[in-house]
């Protein structure tokens, strides 16, 4: 199986180094920069192609691997050269995006399928590296779908299969797990500051509770993972962090507030009871 990437930039990169690590046949790279063509094909030691019919027929599984916004104007080129026959599957890794993306390309009669990795892309290697223990998310047609399931059980990477409908859901949580988790982190730096304690120290005396927390709920799930006053039920405390926060940060009142509620409903009959929760909602409303 003869796999092409249009686009070569970080995730066409890696995903090619890492296909190559699995031994995997690359049929090369198309790119709007020639530069990055270049370089993405000397990292997986495979040739650059100039025009789609050319990395189309050289392939057998495309995947585009540009931007999100870049992918439409991908497709009008694929409808455009007619070159896409029943022969090949077009996969797109976009997470907010699903195949209804590919609807000019029916016609074809082509495999279709939206392959997202769950995990973000820093640098090209590292991915490739990461990749290995990544878990992916697919949906698509019965071609596209089987064609790239080969793939997964040659790299050995499990999946989870979904419905298109619920593409859009399922990228709004990985942006809530990735990119609000970090958010959420600079917000607690950002109260820590006001304590006085230095950045730099910031960071060394609690990102390790940051960790051991990720590595409870890896253990445990969240709702057992979960320690500090709101499952004591201390609304004392609660109480006091507010004004606090009320007086000195008053900017991040909502955030403390929104979570707090956030979190008493999750643990609601679960860690704590009917009482408790309801004299820790007022509080924090």
């Amino acid at each position: 199986m003869k796999i092409g990437f249009i686009g070569a930039g970080k995730v066409g990169t890696a995903m090619g180094i890492f296909f190559k690590q699995n031994s995997l046949t690359l049929s090369g790279y198309l790119s709007r920069s020639e530069t990055s063509s270049h370089c993405a094909a000397k990292a997986t030691d495979s040739p650059v192609f100039f025009d789609i019919p050319s990395l189309i027929n050289a392939s057998e599984v495309i995947f585009i691997t540009t931007g999100d916004d870049q992918i439409s104007t991908v497709i009008n080129q694929l409808v455009q050269t007619s070159c896409l026959t029943r022969d090949h599957t077009l996969v797109h890794t976009s997470g907010a995006l699903s195949t209804d993306l590919f609807d000019p390309l029916l016609s074809s009669g082509c495999g279709l399928c939206s392959l997202h990795p769950i995990m973000s892309f820093a640098d090209s290697l590292t991915a490739s590296h990461n990749l290995k223990q990544t878990v992916f998310t697919l949906e698509g047609n019965e071609k596209g779908l089987a064609d790239i399931q080969k793939i997964l059980m040659i790299t050995g990477n499990p999946y989870s299969v979904i419905n298109k409908s619920d593409k859009v859901l399922y990228h709004a949580a990985a942006c809530i797990l990735s990119n609000y988790l970090v958010t959420l982190i600079d917000s607690g730096f950002e109260l820590l500051k006001t304590t006085g304690i230095a950045e730099d120290e910031i960071m060394k005396a609690f990102m390790p509770l940051i960790t051991a927390t990720l590595g409870n709920v890896e253990k445990s799930g969240t709702v057992n993972a979960l320690t500090g006053p709101l499952v004591r039920g201390d609304e004392n405390t609660i109480g006091k962090h507010i004004e606090a926060i009320k007086t000195q940060t008053p900017k991040f009142l909502n955030l403390y507030q929104t979570m707090g509620l956030a979190t008493i409903d999750m643990i609601k009959d679960k860690r704590i009871d009917g009482k408790t929760y309801d004299h820790l909602k007022n509080r924090l409303k």
